[in-house]
């Protein structure tokens, strides 16, 4: 019998349990229905028209993103404009849209740990845990002492992607933190434990600011691609979740370059 929506919501509630999600967060079923048969998966970090249109392209009818379409209660659905022509677009093409969000930033697994696997460290823990064992950030002790200008071009190396750096190029650290996704508010804490180096997205100015004065550096790397990574960690566990059950479905995974054009 083929799985349906449902299925693969009950699977996300499993292993990233919903009870874990920041307040006003959302997840969930955005798009479509939980009685839906489905023929394939697509996982992708972004709900774009790009993505959905990829999906219907290659009849993979149900798509799993990391951030949701909808943040805030719609007023309104007009064809003709975002999000409406994503909502015509995905129903008039039998397309399911599910979300997982922060859930998958707080899990063992999760966002940042995938990050670390990415670049071919290990961690010790997470930056900030809460009573359950559930967090966010992970700390790595690197094997020797390195410049943070030598550390960004290892991320810019393995990642693919543009790299900035606040901070000292020439400091030298042996112990750096990682957040996938705007990680920024992890600084204090990590101050506190003597960690002054975060690899992480979207620090504004007057934070950068700040941080430099501070002698607290960080290396930066876009939201999307260094959430990405979660995304093969997703696809294994369906895979597994398939197989035990005899089933075998098309999973693709989706990897969209930064939106940000570096000249």
């Amino acid at each position: 019998m083929p799985p349906k929506v449902k299925d693969f919501y009950q699977l996300l509630e499993e292993i990233a349990p919903l009870q874990l999600a920041e307040k006003g967060d959302v997840n969930g079923l955005q798009i479509g229905s939980f009685e839906e048969e489905v023929k394939g998966i697509l996982l992708a970090i972004n709900p774009t028209l790009r993505i959905l249109s990829f999906a219907s392209v290659k009849n993979l009818n149900l798509i799993i993103t990391h951030h949701p379409l909808f943040y805030h209660p719609l007023t309104c659905i007009i064809k003709e404009q975002y999000p409406g022509n994503l909502v015509y677009f995905a129903l008039e093409r039998g397309l399911n849209l599910l979300s997982w969000h922060t859930p998958l930033d707080k899990v063992p697994f999760g966002v940042s740990e995938a990050l670390v696997k990415a670049l071919h460290w290990d961690s010790e823990d997470f930056v900030l845990k809460d009573e359950q064992g559930y967090g966010y950030g992970r700390v790595v002790k690197l094997k020797k002492c390195v410049k943070l200008s030598t550390l960004a071009e290892e991320v810019k190396k393995a990642l693919n992607t543009w790299v900035m750096i606040v901070g000292d190029p020439e400091s030298k650290t042996d112990k750096i933190a990682l957040c996938g996704g705007s990680g920024g508010f992890l600084k204090e804490h990590l101050i506190k434990r003597g960690i002054r180096t975060l690899l992480t997205s979207d620090i504004k100015y007057h934070q950068a600011i700040e941080a430099k004065e501070r002698g607290f550096n960080y290396i930066l790397v876009d939201h999307g691609i260094a959430e990405s990574f979660i995304l093969d960690e997703l696809k294994e566990r369906i895979k597994f979740f398939l197989e035990k059950r005899g089933l075998n479905l098309p999973i693709e995974i989706f990897r969209e370059e930064s939106p940000y054009i570096i000249t």
